[in-house]
């Protein structure tokens, strides 16, 4: 194995990660395992993404925009709505705690969501042929534009530094600017040397815009559900849409910490 290709090792990395949990997840539908092999994806598009930035470099006419995890990535949309609707019952569940307002019939319909979105991840966890990962990893490891470690690290970090410049345009797309963030934050693993870019800020940053989303993410199903669902006079109606104000309080106050953290960290950078 070439030691000097970072992206190679690290996707063979994450591919076993995913494997693992796809075996898993085939035997039994555990949310961890939904979790985990999600994860894994977002770090493999990471490299591959970064992959074809340096290609494109080398041969900008080569048309790398082919889509090389076609059938990965519909099994991460699919799966993904189960996972969606586990962070909302999440929330629920800890916020239901501490203003003790009971949401039964909102809690009742993510239920019923649950169930469904559970089949659908069933199946296309079933169905799913695992190929394009080892073809990938093939094209990584035999690709001689990557295989010169010291060159490569100077690649890297000449692509880290050009994307965390544009970083502030984004500040009014917390979601944009959350996605570039979790880039760079792969990245940086590919690196010899990633203390300077203090990766545990960015690490902080995460979890701050990781929250905003995840108020998103319920704000969206809590109005669907109450706007066309729950008939008005019912008591759940008003709670629920105090609720709301809770929850995009929340998603404000995440947002901004997020933003300002991420300010600090470019300005330590210089």
């Amino acid at each position: 194995m070439d030691l000097t290709n970072p992206i190679f090792l690290n996707w063979k990395k994450e591919q076993k990660v995913f494997n693992k949990n796809l075996l898993f997840l085939k035997k039994k539908l555990d949310k961890d395992s939904i979790h985990d092999l999600r994860v894994a994806v977002k770090k493999l598009r990471a490299y591959l993404d970064l992959y074809i930035i340096l290609k494109k470099r080398d041969d900008p006419e080569a048309g790398w925009e082919v889509e090389l995890l076609s059938k990965t990535n519909e099994l991460f949309d699919i799966i993904g709505r189960q996972r969606d609707i586990e962070i909302c019952m999440e929330m629920i569940n800890k916020l239901e705690k501490k203003e003790k307002n009971p949401y039964p019939k909102f809690y009742l319909f993510l239920q019923s969501m649950l169930k469904k979105t559970k089949a659908w991840s069933n199946q296309s966890i079933h169905i799913f042929r695992n190929k394009e990962l080892a073809k990938v990893a093939l094209l990584f490891k035999e690709d001689s534009v990557i295989n010169d470690g010291d060159i490569l690290n100077q690649q890297i970090e000449i692509v880290v530094s050009e994307v965390i410049t544009e970083l502030p345009k984004h500040f009014k797309e917390p979601h944009l600017l959350r996605k570039k963030l979790k880039l760079i934050y792969y990245w940086l693993s590919l690196l010899i040397d990633d203390k300077k870019y203090r990766p545990e800020q960015i690490h902080d940053i995460l979890d701050d815009l990781g929250d905003m989303q995840d108020c998103d993410v319920l704000l969206i199903r809590l109005k669907h559900f109450r706007k066309n669902y729950l008939p008005k006079p019912f008591k759940e109606f008003l709670l629920l849409k105090e609720f709301e104000v809770l929850i995009d309080e929340k998603k404000k106050s995440n947002t901004k910490n997020g933003i300002s953290k991420t300010r600090k960290w470019i300005r330590s950078l210089r």
